[in-house]
């Protein structure tokens, strides 16, 4: 039995500029740091990363380092590296640009250790320059700011006009009394949670429960949620904030998913074929209120990256076979797949 009651994966690329804050959040947690096994996996770092994780590691005997020599360029590659280092019975993610907040780690595994669940979770901050959204729920809350997926100010013009006026106030609008502590024993059978963007670090894990992240340079935690979600007794804690998920634009700041390029934009429509595929073969209903937010986001990166006409060919390829086998897109992914493959031309 593991003497920590979780372990924290932390993947790094270059991350010397935050890093420091996002370790000092898990220093801080109300849960006490004694408690926690931290793993820091350092994607073959080319700038300071390798000295702050060293000096933390120096200092505090529960923080480990995974030093990659060779660079895998994706997140999957670290996580899935540390998920095999990691002794806890219990797996959270952070991001080395993020932080939680501070009852983070206490909130979500006294639920889980209390509750037998497979996964519990909470929501997150989208944190802007001078301003903040809360995460968006299906559910009704007391929290009186906007949420990210009614106001994206990511979204392109016109689409983010369409959105918040129309398609999200058709299809994602709230109804109901406020819950803050939301039970699902089976997806199928509550798919409104689909819903919740996989935001993978406002979750706690069973570890029994999980399995790898696949091999993708973006798209994987939408993925690695779903598989998850097929066999999982899940807790979605309404009313917690685990995460603070900092917005991120000057060009020395941005991840290797944010850099776009025609490898991200490919791989990131073979993301999405992959997650409705796995929809389709878990039995997932109404599933396009998941996908659909993420083509709609797809079409801002398009329009970012300026291929060439070979490139662009592959690409409407996919596309194609994406709008083939998403049967079940509903009116707004019919109307968001169609501007994506008038783009793609």
């Amino acid at each position: 039995m593991s003497e920590f009651k979780v372990s924290i994966i932390i993947p790094v690329f270059n991350g010397e500029k935050y890093l420091s804050d996002a370790l000092d959040s898990i220093v801080n947690q109300s849960i006490g740091l004694d408690n926690l096994e931290v793993i820091i996996a350092d994607d073959a770092s080319t700038d300071g990363t390798a000295g702050i994780i060293e000096k933390y590691c120096d200092k505090y005997p529960n923080f480990k380092a995974i030093m990659l020599e060779k660079n895998i360029g994706a997140a999957y590659g670290p996580r899935n590296i540390a998920l095999d280092e990691a002794t806890s019975d219990y797996i959270m993610f952070l991001d080395a640009d993020d932080s939680f907040t501070e009852d983070a780690c206490r909130v979500l595994y006294d639920e889980i250790s209390s509750s037998g669940a497979d996964m519990a979770f909470g929501r997150y901050f989208r944190v802007f320059d001078d301003f903040k959204l809360k995460s968006y729920s299906p559910y009704a809350d007391n929290i009186g700011i906007k949420n990210d997926l009614e106001f994206n100010p990511t979204f392109p013009g016109i689409v983010s006009f369409l959105w918040s006026n129309i398609f999200y106030r058709l299809f994602y609008g709230k109804s109901g009394e406020v819950r803050d502590k939301i039970y699902i024993s089976d997806v199928r059978q509550n798919p409104e949670i689909l819903k919740v963007l996989p935001s993978i670090w406002t979750r706690i894990y069973r570890k029994s429960s999980i399995g790898k992240f696949p091999e993708l340079v973006t798209g994987e935690d939408l993925n690695f949620i779903l598989d998850a979600y097929d066999s999982a007794e899940i807790v979605f804690l309404n009313s917690e904030f685990i995460t603070n998920y900092y917005m991120r634009f000057n060009t020395g700041d941005l991840s290797v998913t944010k850099n776009v390029n025609f490898k991200l934009v490919l791989d990131t429509i073979r993301a999405y074929k992959m997650a409705i595929g796995k929809c389709r073969q878990y039995g997932f209903k109404r599933y396009n209120k998941m996908i659909n937010p993420f083509l709609l986001n797809y079409i801002s990166l398009l329009k970012k990256c300026d291929l060439s006409k070979d490139e662009m060919k592959i690409l409407s390829c996919e596309i194609k076979e994406l709008d083939d086998i998403y049967i079940n897109k509903g009116l707004v992914g019919f109307f968001i797949v169609k501007l994506i493959r008038f783009l793609s031309r």
